[in-house]
Formats: structure tokens, C-alpha cells, sequence
């Protein structure tokens, strides 16, 4: 992502790089109710903002982790007060049940979703939480943008089932997406890097067309 892109969608979004912002991070942990003092993944935590956000916010034990180096160690010049990780969330290097919730923000998409979903499953403890807040399919016959894993909503909840999980919530989050991509596109820096594009506007349907953006927490059993 091109330096100037990158500082436009961190000041948009205020740090934390996706839709929404804090606003659904912090409506997602509300959801759970954490005990103070609860460990809690931040899959995928990019610069370490909702990391920080655990810890000074919500009272939480905030971990993180990224396979990009370059994001971890962003995150530790701007004090991330959590350990971070360097891995794939596809193999996690933590223990069996060692955290009671995990938060995946926007960025499961990007992964080998069935693979990163039995992951999640096998390190939350028995009642922990699962935040996510994504990408989903909204209509199954567009193939969506390229490079990218994104899930119906259907197949998303049975798959988490077969985990284990019971779904609390799903909200849809779709405005959330097409304020951010307004924004982009007013500021003049919206583009492929920044991940998020203009919907179609033409007679053919774009690559966006069809996607949904959601707040997901669910509760292993």
C-alpha cells in the first residue's frame, strides 16, 4: 500500500485500518461482557490498535498477532502495551484454550477461512467469544474481488456451528463499508490498495457488487 494511501486510511478510520472503526470493536466486546483481566487475541492486528484498545478501554489482556513484520513493528514503535506474535493465523502458535475471546477485524477474508475458523476454535477456552466483523457475500452467484475468500452468510454461521460455536449476533454492517469507501472517494485516495473500491455504477456488475460488510460474536461451547 503506497505510503500516502496508508496515512489517509489510518486518519479516516482512526488507526485501525477497516470499517467501522472502533465503533464496532468496541460494540462487539460489549456484546461479551469480558471479565477484567480476560485474555484476548487481536487475530491479524496489523499496527496494534485494537490491541491498545483492549488494554486502555476495556480492561482486557490484549494479545496480538500478524504475519506482516513490517505492521508488527510499527505497532511496537507506537507501544503496543500486548505481546505480539509474528505467525499466519492459519497455524497459531498458542496453546489449546489459552485465550477467552478472540477478535478477527476485517481481515478473514484474506486467510483460508475453514482453516483459520478451526484455529480460532481449538485456542478459546470453553465459553470464550468470537468477534468478527468482515466481508460476506450477500448474493451467491457474483464472484466477488479477486484474491479474496469471502463467505455467504449461511455457510459462515454452519461452518462456526460445526465448531462448536452459538452465533449471539449477526448484524449487518454494509453502511459502515459504503461510508468508508465515500470517504476514500472524496479524499481523492481511494484505490485497490486501499482495499476498498467504488461500487458499480455501470449496467455490468462490478467486482463489489453483492458484498456485505457484518459484526459476528458467537460463544463456543
Amino acid at each position: 500500500m503506497a505510503t500516502i494511501e496508508y496515512t489517509c486510511l489510518q486518519t479516516i478510520t482512526g488507526g485501525t485500518l477497516r470499517p467501522g472503526g472502533f465503533s464496532i470493536t468496541d460494540r462487539g466486546i460489549g456484546l461479551c461482557r469480558f471479565p477484567e483481566g480476560t485474555r484476548v487475541l487481536d487475530a491479524g492486528c496489523g499496527c496494534g490498535a485494537t490491541v491498545r484498545r483492549l488494554w486502555d478501554r476495556h480492561n482486557i489482556r490484549g494479545f496480538g498477532v500478524d504475519h506482516s513484520l513490517a505492521m508488527l513493528a510499527e505497532a511496537g514503535v507506537m507501544s503496543a502495551p500486548g505481546p505480539l506474535a509474528g505467525a499466519r493465523l492459519e497455524s497459531l502458535p498458542f496453546r489449546n484454550g489459552v485465550f477467552g475471546g478472540i477478535i478477527c477485524e476485517c481481515v478473514l477474508c484474506l486467510t483460508k477461512t475453514e482453516t483459520v475458523l478451526r484455529e480460532f476454535s481449538r485456542v478459546i477456552g470453553t465459553g470464550g467469544f468470537l468477534i468478527l466483523s468482515d466481508l460476506y457475500r450477500t448474493r451467491a452467484a457474483l464472484p466477488g474481488p479477486p484474491g479474496m475468500e469471502i463467505m455467504e452468510k449461511d455457510r459462515i454461521l454452519t461452518h462456526l456451528a460445526h465448531l462448536g460455536f452459538d452465533i449471539i449476533t449477526f448484524e449487518d454492517r454494509t453502511a459502515d463499508f459504503k461510508r468508508l469507501a465515500v470517504e476514500l472517494i472524496l479524499s481523492g485516495h481511494a484505490s485497490r490498495q486501499c482495499g476498498v473500491a467504488a461500487p458499480s455504477c455501470g449496467k455490468r456488475p462490478g467486482a463489489w457488487d453483492g458484498i456485505g460488510y457484518y459484526l459476528l460474536v458467537a460463544r463456543i461451547a
